[in-house]
């Protein structure tokens, strides 16, 4: 299946995706206002694990608003902190909060995600690969996010990456 069937087949899914990047844009140029507008939206998709992502994202946009500084106290600040360090490509950083993510809370899967993304980023495909299998592993769901996710751009072509991603076609 090519994503552009995906994208065909549900075009509110597709709605919601371009929305979500939207407001990660505004986020990582820490226009906080404006992605907070398009995350209020988002969050209440029916889709849940995107709602969830925004939510999360939603919920740090309100406390850097109301105080500028959000204090990186528990496992899901730090990894908020870390994609943000990721959109803004200062990858050591956010690898940095991404493990302190996890040595607080425990492996889950959009953490994994964010390890698996950061990699891809850094174009080194196979600790990418580890963390993406173990994502998907963790959160089944992040199979399609990844199916949509620019920042595995350079792993497409990739068998082990297909591999991942589309397990029906083995």
């Amino acid at each position: 299946m090519s994503t552009g069937s995906v994208r065909k087949a549900d075009p509110q899914l597709q709605s919601i995706l371009e929305q979500y990047e939207t407001a990660m844009r505004f986020f990582a140029q820490q226009k906080f206002d404006k992605a907070r507008q398009i995350l209020e939206k988002v969050r209440e998709c029916p889709y849940h694990d995107i709602a969830d992502r925004a939510r999360l994202h939603w919920n740090t946009c309100t406390e850097r608003l109301q105080d500028g500084e959000a204090s990186l106290k528990t496992d899901e600040d730090h990894y908020n902190y870390a994609v943000l360090n990721m959109n803004l490509s200062h990858y050591d950083e956010a690898e940095e909060h991404l493990q302190q993510a996890i040595k607080l809370g425990g492996k889950k899967g959009h953490f994994e995600y964010a390890l698996a993304a950061l990699h891809a980023l850094r174009h080194e495909a196979d600790a990418a690969l580890v963390h993406l299998q173990e994502a998907v592993a963790l959160d089944p769901s992040n199979r399609l996010l990844a199916r949509h996710d620019s920042d595995f751009r350079q792993l497409m072509e990739d068998p082990r990456f297909t591999e991942i991603l589309y397990p029906e076609r083995n």
